[in-house]
C-alpha cells in the first residue's frame, strides 16, 4: 500500500490498557510448526462473524476461528487475522486519545490497511488514519500525545503531508500497538485508503488474492535464514498484488461514489 512532543496527563479511562484488550482475546494453546523458528498458535475465539460477508467468514469461522501465528522477525502474523473486536477496541481508545489531545484540530479518524479487514491474514498492529485541520498537529498537541505514549516519527513515506505516530502498549508489532497517520482534512489519501478497505471487503476475488499472497509471502519468509529480514521480505512479496488491488479499488470507488470520501 502506498505499499501505509507542556505535559498532559490523560485519565486512566482514556488510556489503552493491556487488560481491557486482553479481555477480548481468546484462550490460547501453543504448538511448534514444522519450521523450528516459527511458532503457531491455535486459539478458539468467541468473536461473532455472522455480520461478515461469506468470503470473510470462511477465514474467520470454519476453522472455528482458529488463529495460527507465524513469527516474522519477532512480529506475529495471524493467518486468520487478529481478533477483530480487540482491534476495534484499540481503534476506539486511540481515537479518543487523539481527539482529546488534538482538540479542535481533530476532524475524523478511520481504520486503514489489512487490520481493518476482518478475517484477512496479517500482523495485529492497528493502522489508523486521522484527518486534521489545520495540519500538522501543533507542537503543544504533540507533547500531549507523547505523554500519552504516542511518539511522532516525522514524515511517513507513503504520501506527501503524512506525519505518523507509533504508540499503544506492548511489544512492537504485537496486538495493542498502533501506527497512526495524520493528514490534512480532505486528503486524497483518506479516500484511497477507504476505497482499498471497502473494495477488499466487498469483492471475494480481491480478498482471496490479497489474503493468498500475504500468507504465501509470510510462509516463505518464515523459512529465511536471515531472521531480521523476514518481515521486510514479506512486505516486499505482497506489494505488487497490493498495488494492483489498490488501483482497482480507486477505480471502483470513483465509479461508485464519485469524488466523495
Amino acid at each position: 500500500m502506498p505499499s501505509p512532543c507542556a505535559l498532559f496527563v490523560l485519565t486512566a479511562a482514556r488510556t489503552i490498557s493491556s487488560s481491557s484488550v486482553q479481555a477480548l482475546l481468546p484462550p490460547t494453546r501453543f504448538k511448534l510448526s514444522h519450521h523450528p523458528t516459527t511458532i503457531m498458535t491455535i486459539a478458539t475465539s468467541t468473536t461473532s462473524s455472522s455480520a461478515m460477508p461469506k468470503h470473510q467468514q470462511d477465514h474467520n469461522d470454519d476453522t472455528i476461528n482458529n488463529e495460527e501465528v507465524i513469527m516474522l522477525s519477532g512480529y506475529p502474523f495471524y493467518i486468520n487475522g487478529a481478533n477483530p473486536d480487540a482491534l476495534q477496541a484499540i481503534f476506539e481508545k486511540t481515537q479518543s486519545i487523539f481527539r482529546d489531545a488534538c482538540g479542535t484540530q481533530f476532524v475524523s479518524a478511520h481504520r486503514m490497511g489489512s487490520s481493518a479487514i476482518d478475517g484477512i491474514a496479517g500482523t495485529p498492529v492497528c493502522d489508523i488514519l486521522v484527518e486534521l485541520s489545520p495540519w500538522p498537529i501543533s507542537v503543544e498537541n504533540k507533547a500531549k500525545l507523547a505523554e500519552a505514549g504516542y511518539e511522532c516519527q516525522g514524515s511517513a513515506p507513503h504520501v506527501d503531508n503524512d506525519e505518523w505516530f507509533f504508540g499503544g502498549y506492548g511489544k512492537p508489532g504485537h496486538l495493542g500497538r498502533v501506527v497512526l497517520h495524520s493528514v490534512p482534512e480532505g486528503s486524497e489519501f483518506v479516500r484511497e485508503m477507504k476505497a482499498f478497505v471497502e473494495y477488499v471487503k466487498a469483492h471475494p476475488g480481491a480478498f482471496e488474492r490479497y489474503n493468498t499472497v500475504k500468507i504465501e509471502g509470510a510462509m516463505v519468509m518464515s523459512k529465511s535464514d536471515k531472521e531480521d529480514d523476514r518481515l521486510l521480505g514479506y512486505k516486499k512479496k505482497k506489494s505488487k498484488v497490493c498495488d494492483e488491488i489498490k488501483q482497482e479499488a480507486i477505480k471502483w470507488w470513483s465509479e461508485t461514489n464519485g469524488n466523495d470520501q
